[in-house]
Protein backbone atom coordinates (compact mmCIF):
# COMPACT_ATOMS: atom_id res chain seq x y z
CA UNK A 1 0.00 0.00 0.00
CA UNK A 2 3.10 2.25 0.81
CA UNK A 3 4.28 1.52 -2.80
CA UNK A 4 1.21 2.38 -4.22
CA UNK A 5 1.26 6.02 -2.31
CA UNK A 6 4.36 6.87 -3.37
CA UNK A 7 4.30 5.59 -6.90
CA UNK A 8 0.69 8.48 -7.67
CA UNK A 9 3.34 11.13 -5.60
CA UNK A 10 5.82 10.38 -8.03
CA UNK A 11 3.24 10.45 -10.99
CA UNK A 12 1.96 13.76 -9.38
CA UNK A 13 5.46 15.32 -9.50
CA UNK A 14 5.84 14.14 -13.29
CA UNK A 15 2.45 15.66 -14.65
CA UNK A 16 2.03 18.45 -12.38
CA UNK A 17 -1.32 18.55 -9.43
CA UNK A 18 -4.74 18.78 -10.42
CA UNK A 19 -6.84 21.97 -10.25
CA UNK A 20 -9.15 22.38 -7.24
CA UNK A 21 -12.85 22.71 -7.46
CA UNK A 22 -12.02 26.54 -6.36
CA UNK A 23 -9.62 27.05 -8.84
CA UNK A 24 -11.66 25.70 -11.72
CA UNK A 25 -14.85 28.08 -10.21
CA UNK A 26 -12.50 30.94 -10.22
CA UNK A 27 -11.33 30.30 -13.88
CA UNK A 28 -15.41 29.79 -14.77
CA UNK A 29 -15.80 33.37 -13.41
CA UNK A 30 -13.32 35.05 -14.71
CA UNK A 31 -14.34 33.72 -18.77
CA UNK A 32 -17.65 34.48 -17.78
CA UNK A 33 -17.02 38.29 -16.56
CA UNK A 34 -14.80 38.36 -19.97
CA UNK A 35 -17.50 37.62 -22.21
CA UNK A 36 -20.24 39.33 -20.64
CA UNK A 37 -17.71 42.46 -21.02
CA UNK A 38 -17.37 41.77 -24.88
CA UNK A 39 -21.09 41.31 -24.99
CA UNK A 40 -21.53 44.90 -23.45
CA UNK A 41 -19.35 46.70 -25.84
CA UNK A 42 -20.56 44.70 -28.36
CA UNK A 43 -24.26 46.64 -27.78
CA UNK A 44 -22.27 49.86 -27.23
CA UNK A 45 -20.93 49.69 -30.54
CA UNK A 46 -24.44 49.13 -32.13
CA UNK A 47 -26.12 51.56 -30.05
CA UNK A 48 -23.05 54.24 -31.59
CA UNK A 49 -23.51 52.70 -35.00
CA UNK A 50 -27.24 53.39 -34.96
CA UNK A 51 -26.50 57.17 -33.19
CA UNK A 52 -24.31 58.04 -35.85
CA UNK A 53 -26.35 56.54 -38.50
CA UNK A 54 -29.08 58.49 -37.52
CA UNK A 55 -27.46 61.76 -37.36
CA UNK A 56 -26.08 61.41 -40.68
CA UNK A 57 -29.47 60.84 -41.90
CA UNK A 58 -31.02 63.77 -40.29
CA UNK A 59 -28.25 66.23 -42.02
CA UNK A 60 -28.82 64.74 -44.75
CA UNK A 61 -32.18 65.51 -44.40
CA UNK A 62 -32.05 69.08 -43.13
CA UNK A 63 -29.63 69.69 -46.19
CA UNK A 64 -32.34 68.65 -48.68
CA UNK A 65 -34.71 71.15 -47.14
CA UNK A 66 -31.87 73.82 -47.50
CA UNK A 67 -31.45 72.68 -51.64
CA UNK A 68 -35.12 72.72 -51.99
CA UNK A 69 -35.02 76.41 -50.73
CA UNK A 70 -31.87 77.51 -52.40
CA UNK A 71 -32.42 80.81 -54.99
CA UNK A 72 -35.94 81.57 -53.60
CA UNK A 73 -36.57 84.71 -53.93
CA UNK A 74 -38.16 86.11 -49.95
CA UNK A 75 -41.76 86.94 -51.01
CA UNK A 76 -43.78 85.39 -54.15
CA UNK A 77 -42.54 87.16 -56.62
CA UNK A 78 -46.31 87.98 -57.53
CA UNK A 79 -48.26 88.98 -54.83
CA UNK A 80 -45.12 90.13 -52.67
CA UNK A 81 -46.03 91.05 -49.37
CA UNK A 82 -49.68 90.27 -49.14
CA UNK A 83 -49.09 86.61 -47.74
CA UNK A 84 -46.97 85.39 -44.75
CA UNK A 85 -46.50 81.74 -45.32
CA UNK A 86 -48.21 79.92 -48.82
CA UNK A 87 -50.61 81.93 -50.95
CA UNK A 88 -53.74 80.63 -51.01
CA UNK A 89 -53.36 78.82 -54.67
CA UNK A 90 -50.42 77.10 -53.75
CA UNK A 91 -51.77 73.67 -52.11
CA UNK A 92 -48.48 71.48 -52.14
CA UNK A 93 -44.73 72.19 -51.65
CA UNK A 94 -44.55 71.51 -55.58
CA UNK A 95 -46.38 74.54 -55.63
CA UNK A 96 -44.23 76.98 -52.80
CA UNK A 97 -42.02 79.53 -55.07
CA UNK A 98 -40.76 82.13 -52.07
CA UNK A 99 -38.86 81.23 -48.49
CA UNK A 100 -41.86 82.48 -46.71
CA UNK A 101 -44.03 79.79 -47.91
CA UNK A 102 -42.15 77.16 -46.02
CA UNK A 103 -42.63 78.79 -42.44
CA UNK A 104 -44.20 76.57 -40.41
CA UNK A 105 -44.38 73.61 -42.62
CA UNK A 106 -43.73 69.98 -41.23
CA UNK A 107 -42.91 67.23 -43.30
CA UNK A 108 -43.84 63.80 -41.69
CA UNK A 109 -43.49 60.28 -42.22
CA UNK A 110 -46.20 59.46 -40.19
CA UNK A 111 -48.51 62.39 -41.34
CA UNK A 112 -47.55 60.88 -45.33
CA UNK A 113 -46.18 64.19 -46.10
CA UNK A 114 -42.38 63.49 -45.86
CA UNK A 115 -39.58 64.07 -45.07
CA UNK A 116 -39.10 65.49 -48.44
CA UNK A 117 -36.14 65.29 -50.67
CA UNK A 118 -34.90 68.88 -52.58
CA UNK A 119 -37.61 68.01 -55.79
CA UNK A 120 -40.15 68.25 -52.79
CA UNK A 121 -41.39 65.08 -52.58
CA UNK A 122 -41.71 62.50 -49.87
CA UNK A 123 -38.81 60.04 -49.43
CA UNK A 124 -40.40 56.57 -48.99
CA UNK A 125 -39.18 54.27 -46.41
CA UNK A 126 -38.01 57.26 -43.68
CA UNK A 127 -41.23 55.79 -40.91
CA UNK A 128 -40.74 58.10 -37.93
CA UNK A 129 -38.72 60.93 -39.29
CA UNK A 130 -39.70 64.97 -39.77
CA UNK A 131 -38.74 67.57 -41.32
CA UNK A 132 -39.92 71.02 -39.09
CA UNK A 133 -39.48 74.35 -41.09
CA UNK A 134 -39.39 77.68 -39.22
CA UNK A 135 -38.82 81.03 -41.19
CA UNK A 136 -38.45 84.31 -39.22
CA UNK A 137 -37.64 88.07 -40.07
CA UNK A 138 -34.88 88.69 -38.15
CA UNK A 139 -32.73 92.03 -37.55
CA UNK A 140 -30.03 92.29 -39.74
CA UNK A 141 -27.25 93.24 -37.11
CA UNK A 142 -28.63 91.27 -34.30
CA UNK A 143 -29.73 87.80 -35.64
CA UNK A 144 -31.41 86.52 -32.20
CA UNK A 145 -33.57 89.55 -32.77
CA UNK A 146 -36.84 88.28 -34.05
CA UNK A 147 -38.95 90.55 -36.48
CA UNK A 148 -42.55 90.55 -37.39
CA UNK A 149 -43.17 89.47 -41.01
CA UNK A 150 -42.00 91.92 -43.41
CA UNK A 151 -40.85 94.06 -41.12
CA UNK A 152 -36.80 93.57 -42.31
CA UNK A 153 -35.26 91.74 -45.11
CA UNK A 154 -32.79 89.52 -43.18
CA UNK A 155 -34.92 85.87 -43.02
CA UNK A 156 -33.16 82.97 -41.16
CA UNK A 157 -34.48 79.74 -41.44
CA UNK A 158 -34.27 76.50 -39.12
CA UNK A 159 -34.99 73.39 -40.01
CA UNK A 160 -35.33 70.85 -37.25
CA UNK A 161 -34.98 67.05 -38.00
CA UNK A 162 -36.58 64.64 -35.54
CA UNK A 163 -36.64 60.91 -35.29
CA UNK A 164 -39.50 58.79 -33.33
CA UNK A 165 -38.11 55.49 -32.15
CA UNK A 166 -40.57 52.06 -33.22
CA UNK A 167 -42.68 51.88 -29.75
CA UNK A 168 -41.48 55.52 -28.41
CA UNK A 169 -43.88 58.02 -28.49
CA UNK A 170 -42.06 60.96 -28.22
CA UNK A 171 -39.58 62.60 -30.95
CA UNK A 172 -35.73 62.95 -30.39
CA UNK A 173 -34.01 66.16 -31.72
CA UNK A 174 -31.24 64.58 -34.19
CA UNK A 175 -30.41 67.65 -35.92
CA UNK A 176 -30.85 71.65 -36.33
CA UNK A 177 -29.62 73.48 -39.26
CA UNK A 178 -29.77 77.56 -39.66
CA UNK A 179 -28.82 80.17 -42.26
CA UNK A 180 -29.86 82.93 -42.99
CA UNK A 181 -31.58 84.53 -46.50
CA UNK A 182 -30.61 88.15 -46.88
Amino acid sequence: MHHRHRRRRAAAARFGRGFTLIETAMAIVVIGVGVLAMLAAQVAFHEQNRWSTHASRAMFLANEIRETMAGLPLHDPVTGTAFWGPEPQELSPTDWDDLDDFAGAVFSADAGTGPIDASRRPIPGLEGWSQRVRVVHVEPWSINVERPPFSTRMVQVEVVVAYRHPGSAEEQEMTRLSWLAP
